[in-house]
């Protein structure tokens, strides 16, 4: 894979190591973020890596909202967190959402934090790998520019 090739963020649930897809720098935004907290190894060594790897980890502001559960112990959540850049979900990044349902016909609080993280992920460089276990909805929300893997 070529270096214009290789993808500057992950968005998702992280599936694959990020050596495996040839990345070395760039972002990995992370939806599975209560895997982290709750000490899942794969999920806890994906993350490692792609620090090591010179991977920003960034989620959205809603994702962590959605991803708390009374399984996760507030302090290893907030070690999961250290490490994670929460980009917030503004007036902005919220209507850009409304936008986006709007034109691909979702509707529902069932979207409504995916296309806020689908908007997020836009933002970010050419190059966005977004790994889902909803690999419909993602691929529908995501332009072109973000890369659907399912899990």
């Amino acid at each position: 894979m070529s270096l214009a090739a290789r993808p500057r963020a992950l968005l998702g649930e992280v599936a694959l190591e990020p050596p495996a897809l040839g990345l070395r720098r760039g972002e990995l935004i992370l939806e599975a973020l209560s895997r982290v907290a709750l000490g899942d190894r794969v999920m806890l060594a994906r993350l490692k890596d792609a620090h090591r790897s010179g991977i920003r980890v960034v989620t959205s502001s809603m994702t962590l909202i959605e991803a708390y559960h009374g399984r996760v112990k507030r302090a290893a959540w907030a070690r999961a967190m250290s490490r994670v850049v929460v980009e917030p979900v503004t007036r902005e990044v919220a209507e850009a959402a409304v936008t986006l349902l709007q034109d691909t016909g979702l509707h529902g609080h069932s979207y409504a934090i995916d296309a806020a993280l689908a908007v997020i992920a836009s933002r970010q460089p050419a190059g966005v790998v977004l790994f889902t276990s909803d690999e419909d909805d993602m691929g529908k929300l995501c332009g072109p520019g973000v890369r659907v893997v399912a899990l």
